[in-house]
């Protein structure tokens, strides 16, 4: 009796400590509070916790062996994707004055280190736009003018200039940021890198496996080699922390509520192994899942 309320109680202090250390990212899971909506899905764990696994549609057993890599691999470069849109009485005028706005961007880009050749121009569309006039209790629809619009990519390596970057398009009355892309020049490498650690796991698990069982396992096919790649974009959750009372009237006026974004990285206890742990900065975070089919030998 005594050990089973030890238990209980040991797990409930487990508990409260997972609590304390999750700060307002708890928020996410309140019913009673605001909820902003994830920029994306969490990813699937493809581990389903047996690392030596059977095919069950097999007459013979059929044994895996499982092994999930994660790598975070620093961009080589980054890639900021800027919108600007004008709208005036006519096309040709929308469209110079959107011009006129590229320009200036792309020279004060320069000014910080973009080169010329590292920018790109994308025309998205040119679009008319309606208003309407009340005249007595009819209004009416009409033409007023065409609106333009164009984005910007801008390259850059350092990280410094991002803050520069957005300063300088502030300064011109651009505030559409789009996105940012994080740039891994050599793909290749680094998911070589990640198959030759995962081919060490799967061979000293076989190992590990072969004296265990006191059996002789050998591999005999790969079953499965899925890559992902998560940009930081990606994995940014964001959250509203606040504590509201009941009002009862029939008028209620609410304030605004501050949302807090955070950046969300794959975590380390999922994988088998982890290349370059993860420091401070957001990195891209690559995974590769390997299922090796194995067959029994005499030993």
């Amino acid at each position: 009796m005594r050990f089973i309320q030890l238990v209980a109680v040991v797990a409930l202090c487990a508990a409260a400590a997972h609590a304390q250390e999750r700060g307002n990212q708890n928020y996410q899971r309140e019913a009673g509070n605001q909820y902003y909506n994830t920029r994306s899905t969490p990813p699937a764990i493809p581990l389903a916790g047996d690392l030596l696994l059977y095919d069950p549609k097999d007459v013979q057993p059929v044994p895996y062996v499982e092994a999930y890599v994660l790598q975070n691999v620093r961009p080589d470069s980054f890639v900021a994707v800027f919108g600007i849109a004008q709208e005036a009485p006519n096309a040709a005028e929308s469209n110079r004055k959107t011009d006129k706005l590229v320009s200036d961007l792309v020279t004060a880009a320069a000014g910080i280190g973009v080169r010329r050749e590292d920018v790109f121009v994308d025309f998205i569309t040119q679009n008319p736009v309606y208003d309407y006039s009340v005249s007595g209790r009819t209004s009416r629809e009409a033409l007023t003018g065409f609106q333009t619009k164009k984005t910007v990519s801008l390259r850059y390596a350092d990280r410094a200039i991002f803050e520069r970057l957005v300063a300088a398009a502030a300064q011109l009355g651009i505030y559409d940021l789009i996105k940012v892309d994080y740039v891994v020049a050599d793909m290749g490498s680094a998911r070589l890198k990640m198959l030759e650690e995962a081919s060490r796991i799967v061979n000293r698990k076989i190992a590990s496996y072969s004296s265990l069982l006191g059996v002789q396992l050998k591999t005999k096919a790969v079953s499965e080699e899925r890559y992902a790649s998560f940009a930081p974009g990606d994995l940014y959750k964001t959250y509203t922390a606040y504590e509201a009372g009941e009002a009862s009237t029939a008028r209620v006026v609410d304030r605004r509520k501050t949302s807090t974004s955070y950046y969300d990285p794959l975590s380390n206890e999922s994988f088998d192994a982890v290349i370059n742990p993860a420091g401070i900065e957001p990195t891209v975070q690559l995974t590769l899942f390997l299922k090796v089919r194995c067959q029994w030998t005499a030993p």
